[in-house]
């Protein structure tokens, strides 16, 4: 069990060494891969950005139907396509969310660049796998995912679909939710998410200085 996000970060850095001080960059998912994204980047010395990624679901007669929409318009959801209107909105969102923890709306160029996609666990996998789509789009050299915690299903669907996967802990599928792999969960808020972000900016920009 890990303690918190941030210590799962740590953990997986220690697999991730191999592209500490090259030209990859960490594309954390917020809010709660925000926290192990910064670990990563600072144990690695790489750079930090962000993907937004807003999560929302269809209700039908039966049972709520789940989505993940990316900023770049990619998703993943349990019934196929988005309406227009769930679209559009879902992107203005992102773009808000966006200004509010880099002060930009510009969205980040992935093209031929290594990225390391770091969230702090998959359950459905709807964020995760929204995320590989968007990054595909882009045409990165090479894309790596690095969680503390996912199913089996998930693993196997990312090891598919990306370059290389770093998974630490496996579970068959999961009987409970993510949370239960860490014993300090608690949420994540907006404002520490601007903190992060902008820490992380900061502590690279120092060591670039520093060489």
């Amino acid at each position: 069990m890990f303690y918190d996000r941030y210590e799962a970060g740590r953990d997986l850095a220690e697999e991730l060494m191999h592209y500490a001080d090259t030209d990859a960059v960490i594309c954390a998912i917020p809010r709660g891969g925000i926290l192990s994204g910064i670990a990563v980047a600072k144990r690695l010395h790489l750079p930090l950005e962000i993907m937004v990624i807003g999560t929302g679901e269809h209700v039908t007669d039966s049972a709520p139907l789940y989505y993940a929409l990316t900023e770049f318009g990619t998703y993943e959801g349990e019934n196929g396509g988005l309406s227009d209107a769930e679209l559009q909105q879902g992107l203005e969102l992102a773009k808000q969310k966006r200004h509010a923890y880099t002060d930009s709306e510009q969205l980040p160029d992935w093209k031929d660049k290594t990225v390391i996609v770091v969230d702090d666990g998959a359950e459905s996998g709807l964020t995760i796998k929204a995320a590989v789509r968007a990054l595909q789009s882009q045409q990165p050299e090479k894309i790596i995912v690095a969680l503390p915690a996912a199913s089996k299903s998930v693993s196997q669907w990312l090891e598919k679909n990306v370059d290389e996967v770093v998974v630490l802990k496996v579970e068959p599928e999961f009987k409970g939710v993510i949370h239960e792999h860490f014993s300090h969960y608690p949420e994540v808020f907006d404002k520490e998410v601007r903190v992060a972000y902008w820490h992380a900016k900061h502590l690279y920009e120092q060591k670039q200085k520093n060489k």
